[in-house]
């Protein structure tokens, strides 16, 4: 779907994505507000993701400041992200980043609330107060301590101070989870207790915070994931996982040969060079291509953009954060400037399948040794 995620500009250098469920949301609310004859919920549902694109701003441009690469920003249904580059970042640098963005939506609370006693009788009085409530929600919110929310990221910073990176993501998750097991238990007690609420209004908080707390569950849940995987995959290097299954051709090559070629060295991907970019193309939109065409061109390959490249001795971690964060499927291996293979992310994950299972045979084989050697030694 990421052609359907337009990009519609930059701030500071920095990319703003539009999700394209973000996109169906707002064409959603728009067809609901013109039904109802009421574009004044629109405009303040425009008006509120403006505010979130402030506070996401705030996390890039403080990364930036920190030397820390950003990537994009992308606006979503429920609010929005920062895709950055947090690989090798300190956890002071971490709490940073994490608590720039629900401080810069409190500080612009703070400015609608002032608004508000300065603006005139009426619409736009009304409008400042709604984004002065909005604004301080939206900062409180976001310092829950719960993943992917910027609370968990806080905490998980000032943990670091006292336990391992895994143990304090570990902890930070607990604490995720415990947050959201108090927001259910709230929105049930909000929606059974608050005065004058038709049903439909009390069926819909609960089904939005739910939407929220699977956001938060699973969010958690991917943030742990991540960090045992970078603890158990820290010796692993890009090379150790890159593969050469895969042909690089010119420009353009005869569909017979290119058939023929894959079949021999069964290649899923060929890559095209294209000046400095390398273009992939994988074998089903190959087929299609070989079946219609005599000639196959770097010009028919529809993924245009060059596949993103790591280097050869880069940590394994590092190359995965790269597919994440450009979306990509494949990168680019180089070594002294030169291709060196692919990674490929259906084989990345079934080598580290087998990689963690070899691991996990040797450290419960290392344990039962450990134990065989205490209980000689007790007795």
């Amino acid at each position: 779907m990421a052609s359907l995620s337009p990009n519609i500009g930059k701030i500071s250098g920095i990319t703003i994505q539009l999700h394209w469920s973000f996109l169906a949301l707002i064409l959603f609310i728009f067809i609901l507000s013109i039904a109802a004859q009421e574009l004044y919920f629109f405009v303040i549902i425009v008006l509120l993701f403006a505010c979130v694109l402030a506070h996401e701003l705030t996390h890039s441009i403080v990364s930036q400041r920190n030397g820390v690469r950003v990537k994009r920003i992308v606006l979503l249904p429920i609010g929005g992200a920062s895709i950055i580059d947090m690989e090798k970042v300190k956890p002071s640098v971490e709490l940073k980043i994490a608590i720039a963005g629900p401080f810069a939506s409190i500080a612009l609370g703070a400015v609608f609330g002032a608004l508000y006693f300065i603006a005139p009788h009426g619409i736009l009085q009304q409008t400042m107060l709604t984004l002065f409530e909005l604004n301080l929600l939206l900062g409180g919110f976001n310092l829950l301590p719960g993943f992917p929310l910027d609370g968990g990221r806080v905490l998980r910073s000032y943990l670091q101070g006292r336990h391992s990176f895994i143990d304090a993501t570990r902890l930070a998750v607990k604490a995720s989870n415990w947050t959201i097991l108090a927001l259910m238990i709230g929105t049930v007690v909000y929606a059974a207790l608050v005065p004058g609420a038709s049903f439909a209004y009390r069926e819909f908080i609960v089904f939005w915070d739910m939407i929220i707390a699977l956001f938060l569950y699973d969010g958690a849940r991917a943030e742990l994931q991540s960090a045992q995987l970078k603890v158990h995959t820290d010796l692993l290097k890009a090379k150790d996982m890159m593969t050469a299954n895969y042909v690089v051709l010119d420009k353009q090559v005869k569909a017979a040969d290119l058939y023929r070629l894959m079949l021999n060295k069964g290649a899923k991907i060929a890559l095209f060079r294209h000046g400095k970019s390398i273009l992939k193309a994988d074998d089903k939109e190959l087929s299609a291509l070989i079946g219609a065409k005599d000639y196959v061109s770097w010009r028919e390959i529809r993924a245009r953009k060059g596949i993103p490249t790591v280097k050869y001795n880069e940590t394994l971690t590092r190359a995965i954060e790269l597919m994440r964060n450009d979306e990509a499927d494949t990168l680019a291996v180089t070594r002294n400037g030169k291709l060196a293979g692919i990674l490929y992310a259906p084989y990345i994950e079934t080598a580290l399948q087998v990689y963690l299972s070899k691991d996990k045979t040797a450290g419960n084989q290392s344990s039962a040794k450990s134990k065989v050697i205490n209980k000689e030694h007790t007795h």
